[in-house]
């Protein structure tokens, strides 16, 4: 994992912060910060109470003057995703704290205790993060037994777009018991053919959005696709021209995972692998 950035003086202690991102704002409450949080983004929106703070603007157009005005004394925000703002509030009086891109899940981990760390809350933050990996622990010992299932965990279609070895995504797939499609790329997603896909054969496909018959998920405000993928229904990707002769398609193993269980890199992710892990070995769990 790259290193944390810290930009301006952080006056201590912290006793308001502001988050540029859900996962960040998840991570937050779930360390016990949740009082201190003083702003969010639009797409804020878990825990409930995350609701009730202040909007600073979109998760990728967060509002500089508004984060200004809430004098924040740290502000978190994401390398990658947030270059262009970090650049803007260099020189001004902000204290951020850049966070790097988390390649896996324990990459995560380390990142929830960096800010527990920062907030003064150490021990606290060391104890909660061991809860989530003794939860990794077990999911582990449950899989060990079976063979893992080839896994294509499809993100968006046109073009097709997958997690690649440097993701958390992909991380997070093989630690619940799968195998996923060796994709051995720097970027954390890339696009994919779909010869590829077929040569690889998932015996099981991933999805953001729905089954048959299900409400349709609300989009994220601000968005602005044509097609969210969170509002696809999931066993049409197995009538899809080509995706017919998966194994997963032939044994209706296309399964709907939401959003928050796998698009966002905070505790919750531990939910969504202890639920790929159920999926992944379905059956093989009641034998056992």
């Amino acid at each position: 994992m790259e290193e944390f950035r810290l930009l301006g003086r952080v006056n201590k202690p912290i006793r308001r912060i502001v988050s540029l991102a859900p996962s960040l704002t998840e991570t937050l409450f779930f360390l016990g910060l949740g009082k201190r949080v003083v702003g969010v983004t639009e797409q804020c929106d878990f825990p409930p109470e995350a609701r009730e703070r202040e909007k600073i603007g979109s998760f990728i157009e967060p509002d500089l003057g508004k984060i200004l005005r809430l004098k924040p004394d740290l502000t978190l925000a994401l390398s990658r995703i947030h270059e262009r703002f970090i650049e803007e509030a260099s020189g001004r009086d902000l204290p951020l704290l850049s966070l790097p891109s988390t390649k896996s899940v324990e990459d995560i981990f380390c990142l929830m205790e960096e800010i527990a760390k920062l907030a003064g809350e150490e021990e606290k933050g060391k104890s909660l993060t061991g809860s989530l990996r003794e939860r990794l622990k077990l999911v582990k010992e449950r899989v060990k037994p079976f063979p893992p299932p080839r896994v294509f965990r499809l993100m968006i279609e046109d073009p097709i777009v997958a997690p690649t070895s440097s993701s958390y995504q992909w991380d997070a797939i093989r630690l619940a018991g799968g195998k996923p499609m060796p994709l051995e790329f720097e970027e954390p997603y890339t696009p994919v053919k779909l010869e590829e896909i077929l040569r690889f054969d998932p015996q099981v496909i991933l999805s953001c959005g729905v089954r048959n018959g299900e409400k349709p998920r609300q989009r994220c405000p601000g968005c602005r696709a044509q097609n969210p993928p969170c509002q696809r229904i999931v066993e049409e990707i197995g009538k899809w021209e080509g995706w017919e002769e998966t194994r997963a398609a032939k044994e209706g193993r296309i399964y709907p995972i939401p959003c928050e269980l796998i698009c966002r890199p905070g505790p919750r992710l531990v939910e969504g692998i202890e639920l790929m892990s159920k999926l992944f070995h379905r059956g093989s769990n009641d034998r056992h």
